[in-house]
């Protein structure tokens, strides 16, 4: 649906400063580092599907067959399903256990009944193996969670815990930004003393990202710890190939003596890379405490209990996702080299520690580090390397091969958001998500058969019968969405199309689930300043096997086909008015936001489809009962009983309902219970404003420097966080990922709302 073309007042000083300085692009942020969000086949408890026979008779009506019928079955539509991935799958761990975004799982020295699980917002949870329901906090540390990136990140017990109750934790401060590693003394197995902090080290940070977190003790009983470049975007101020800093570097300090030379209080192993001369003025090479450098962001490290080498996995910048094994006075490359290729131009990857293996973004975009598997339940695993990535969700065994590539194995696509590997005292292994239960465990299960690749040309998948014509095949159904999601400008004809005598079922949350085999597809194309149309993107978000993935195509300047993406791309295009960035995105990044909190299939609930559509037969119809009527779906009632979102910009509609409307679809998707965003929100139309977590809240992400901020200020659109973040684009802007143009409409949308609140309710 096409937008018409509407009359705004003019928007207040204030916006037209903002508009202005926001520009028509900007640099998407990368996704969230620390290791989700693939494809999944679980579906969340709070939603059950109804199987509603026939409850409303769509037949009813007197208005004569409506435009979609009779059906037409598809029969030519269906991507292949991908491979069985691996024998092993995650199954959730200790089910009583409730956390909020975990990122590290172990156990202590002296206490092998005992399991620890680290959250972001500086809690530590401590409960025995055998009575999980008794799990209660071990630790509840106050610690900055202002950026996306910050909080607590690490936790390391000192060898001799069982004697001495020392344990160190990497933590984010503000006032100013940094990094802090402390050591703490526990009362027993079950609790911190909190009066106990020694601080070991403040690190100041100049952003928020990149902060790594990783802290472990060696066979050699120095404390190693792992560390970001600092921030932003392409190391601007090339810390990781400056080690006089600390940034961008693995560190390696003693914390059982102070050191006299550089009254710290921790000692320096005198075999570090700059410990000589250290601290006696001058210029320095290094610092002393560095160890390994020329890193990005190692996330995550490990030790290998065979062989004590240390593995560390380092988030890549715009290509490239690479593991290291990181050995003294190492230099990984960083900036020159991401991964094993150029970052910058002309530079020269041998003059550096290559990587032990890299993938590109078109298998993942935010690699996990994991272990060395050492455990006796698995003997195939027995050896290999295991790892995982943030955003797809992929789960891989690496094995190294003397004078050969690794091996890599696919174990599971497990639609998680993984973020740490951890063992229990036997070596088995257990990761942490931020979505779904939070803690799992491996568990193998049988190989699948092979299958048939996924088309390389959109002609090839069988949803067109003349691609260049743009004709589409039979039994592929058109839809559209009453409050479309903002592209950039572009229009996004969509259509679905299901396997032969399937349908889809009604949710109790408004939603619908669809049958393995669905095909979601959607054309993009760019309004022309002379009238016409480019078609430049075609979407296919497939329900397969194993869950749904995406897929991209990017058409061909003859606008006759399109080709398979195997990653992310950024194309200038020429818009309305302007020429402007595209991107492409990669099949980890279509899962960024089709999660299952949002249902994956965005934009098809009841709520957008609920309204009179001109199909493009020419003939109006209300989408659900049309739909209903052919068979594609079944209705708990009439439409007109059902929820029905209005039009965002329909004038005379209710002002409020128009802003709800436009939250859910461009906010909600990430924004609500268990979703994706680093925010504590519920922005779906669903919500009661008094329960979304915006109106009269303090900002906890950062406040853009506008005194008093607040998400929501009532009557007050310079305040409010929630339109200032959606007026811009960079590195504050919302929706993150997915957009360089901000939405003037939707801007003066939200303006005017926000500018009609007296108070919150």
């Amino acid at each position: 649906m096409q937008r018409p073309v509407r009359t705004h007042r003019l928007p207040g000083p204030w916006l037209v400063a903002v508009l202005l300085a926001a520009g028509c692009a900007g640099q998407v942020p990368p996704a969230e580092e620390g290791g989700d969000r693939g494809p999944g086949a679980v579906l969340p408890a709070d939603a059950a599907i109804t199987d509603l026979g026939t409850p409303w008779d769509a037949g009813d009506s007197d208005a004569g067959p409506g435009p979609l019928t009779p059906r037409v079955e598809n029969t030519t539509c269906a991507l292949p399903d991908p491979p069985r991935p691996g024998n092993m799958e995650l199954v959730p761990a200790y089910g009583d256990v409730r956390l909020t975004r975990p990122l590290w799982f172990g156990h202590a020295p002296g206490a092998p009944g005992l399991r620890y699980v680290i959250e972001q917002g500086g809690r530590v949870v401590v409960f025995d193996a055998a009575e999980p329901a008794g799990a209660r906090t071990f630790f509840d540390l106050a610690v900055s969670r202002a950026g996306n990136e910050e909080g607590l990140l690490g936790m390391a017990f000192h060898p001799g815990h069982a004697r001495n109750r020392k344990l160190y934790l990497y933590y984010s401060a503000a006032n100013p930004r940094r990094s802090v590693l402390s050591e703490f003394t526990a009362v027993d197995a079950w609790s911190v003393d909190p009066g106990s902090e020694r601080v070991l080290m403040e690190i100041p940070q100049p952003y928020s990202n990149h902060n790594g977190g990783d802290v472990h003790f060696g066979p050699d009983g120095y404390l190693y710890v792992s560390l970001g470049d600092g921030g932003s975007g392409g190391d601007p101020q090339n810390h990781a190939q400056r080690p006089e800093t600390v940034l961008g570097a693995v560190l390696r300090i003693d914390v059982d003596r102070p050191d006299p030379v550089c009254g710290t209080p921790y000692g320096v192993p005198a075999d570090n890379p700059f410990a000589q001369g250290r601290c006696q003025g001058g210029e320095v090479a290094g610092q002393p405490e560095v160890w390994a450098w020329g890193l990005r962001n190692t996330w995550r490290m490990s030790f290998d209990p065979g062989s004590g080498a240390l593995w560390g996995a380092d988030v890549g910048q715009d290509e490239v996702e690479e593991i290291n094994i990181l050995v003294r006075g190492g230099n990984y490359g960083w900036k020159p080299v991401e991964g094993d290729r150029c970052y910058v131009a002309g530079c020269d990857p041998s003059a550096f520690l290559p990587p032990v293996h890299t993938y590109g973004h078109d298998q993942g975009e935010s690699i996990t580090g994991g272990l060395v598997y050492r455990g006796a339940q698995y003997p195939e695993l027995w050896g290999a390397y295991l790892f995982a990535d943030y955003q797809s969700g992929a789960l891989w065994a690496l094995r190294q091969q003397t004078g050969q590539a690794p091996e890599i194995t696919l174990l599971a696509q497990t639609g998680l958001r993984i973020t740490a590997f951890g063992t229990d005292p036997d070596g088995e292994v257990f990761v942490t998500a931020f979505n779904g239960s939070g803690l799992y465990r491996l568990q193998r299960r049988a190989d699948a058969p092979p299958v048939t690749p996924v088309p390389r040309q959109l002609s090839q998948t069988g949803c067109f019968t003349d691609t260049a014509r743009d004709e589409l095949a039979p039994g592929v159904v058109p839809y559209e969405p009453r409050a479309p999601f903002w592209s950039d400008n572009a229009r996004k004809p969509r259509y679905f199309a299901l396997p032969p005598g399937t349908r889809l079922g009604w949710r109790d949350d408004d939603s619908f689930d669809f049958p393995v085999g669905a095909v979601l597809i959607k054309n993009f194309d760019m309004p022309q300043p002379d009238g016409s149309a480019l078609r430049f993107e075609t979407r296919i978000l497939h329900k397969s096997n194993v869950g749904w993935i995406g897929y991209s195509y990017r058409w061909n300047d003859e606008q006759t086909d399109a080709v398979l993406l195997d990653g992310p791309q950024t194309r200038m295009i020429q818009g309305p008015q302007t020429v402007q960035a595209w991107d492409y995105p990669s099949r980890s990044q279509c899962n960024a936001c089709h999660t299952p909190e949002a249902r994956y299939a965005l934009g098809t609930t009841a709520r957008q489809l609920n309204f009179e559509w001109a199909y493009p037969s020419g003939q109006r119809a209300n989408q659900l009962a049309a739909l209903a009527e052919a068979g594609y779906l079944n209705l708990p009632g009439p439409p007109e009983a059902l929820p029905a979102f209005v039009d965002p910009f329909d004038p005379q509609a209710d002002l409020d309902a128009r802003a709800r409307a436009y939250l859910d679809t461009n906010c909600g998707s990430c924004h609500l219970p268990g979703g994706a965003a680093n925010a504590n929100l519920d922005l779906r139309a669903i919500t009661p404003l008094a329960e979304t977590g915006v109106c009269g809240v303090e900002p906890s992400q950062g406040d853009l420097g506008i005194p008093g901020a607040r998400l929501l200020a009532p009557g007050d659109p310079q305040r409010s966080l929630i339109l200032q973040r959606t007026s811009r684009r960079g590195e504050d802007q919302m929706p993150p990922l997915g957009s360089n143009v901000f939405d003037l409409e939707g801007v003066l949308l939200l303006e005017a709302w926000i500018r009609s609140l007296e108070r919150c309710p």
